[in-house]
């Protein structure tokens, strides 16, 4: 009987063993350490974009475990020195409508952040600047060149009274420029004057040139910018000033300087 008892003791402490080293399988940890694609297409780089307006700030970006609000959208306008805020936590629909800053610049970018529910993220800005301007009047139609009188080469051309929206505009005054070629590059296209009408006079050019083009540019000169590019120029007039440096130093004025 006493033998009994103690097998009968002993096999219960053996079952609460077995019990104790019992086990079981959890389901698999995923753990995800791949940060998510992110392209920006807009803007990305070269783009003409215009105070007053609303433009789409455009991207694709993807991951498994994308989170759904996790998009951040900042703008520079400053080369990426600096940003400010557009919007955060909005939707990966790739699309926002952005209304462009009062401030011009021709050193602009935007920067967007994606995040997923690990932890990881991209963060990319645009590939090259963009510039935010003002809307520009549109190009002077109606560009003749009389030299009748065989001395003098008198540009006329027909009053702007829009802007490229076709909204009405007045240009502050226009900007004449000539060459000795017909090419359209704007490295040779040089400053001859400036006029507040619709007419140039380019005196004695055809008694020392058998040809010669010209170009005719309307501006509005919003923050006097244009003045001051111009003044060397005006009163020198052996200083030569292109197209395409005009261009430049006009978006180094707007910039408010390189940084």
């Amino acid at each position: 009987m006493k033998t009994a008892m103690l097998v009968g003791i002993l096999f219960m402490f053996g079952s609460g063993l077995l019990a104790l080293s019992g086990y079981g399988t959890s389901a698999p940890v995923i753990n995800d350490t791949v940060d998510p694609t992110l392209t920006i297409t807009a803007p990305n780089g070269g783009e003409a974009w215009y105070i007053g307006d609303t433009r789409d700030v455009t991207w694709n970006a993807s991951d498994t475990n994308l989170i759904p609000n996790s998009v951040n959208i900042w703008y520079s306008l400053s080369g990426g020195t600096e940003y400010t805020g557009i919007v955060a936590d909005t939707d990966n629909d790739g699309i926002h409508p952005w209304a462009l800053p009062s401030v011009q610049s021709y050193n602009a970018k935007v920067r967007l952040k994606v995040s997923d529910s690990f932890g990881n993220f991209t963060q990319k800005a645009s590939a090259s600047p963009f510039s935010i301007t003002y809307v520009p009047p549109q190009a002077p139609q109606g560009v003749s060149v009389d030299t009748s009188n065989n001395l003098d080469a008198v540009i006329s051309w027909q009053a702007v009274t829009q802007n490229i929206y076709n909204s009405p505009m007045t240009p502050d005054g226009y900007i004449v420029l000539y060459n000795e070629t017909p090419y359209e590059d704007e490295q040779f296209y040089y400053f001859l004057g400036r006029s507040y009408g619709l007419n140039y006079t380019h005196q004695d050019v055809a008694e020392f040139r058998s040809q010669m083009f010209y170009k005719v540019l309307a501006y509005k000169n919003y923050r006097g910018d244009v003045d001051e590019i111009l003044q060397p120029f005006l009163q020198n007039r052996e200083l030569k000033l292109s197209l395409s440096e005009f261009k430049a130093r006009l978006r180094l004025h707007s910039a408010g300087g390189e940084k």
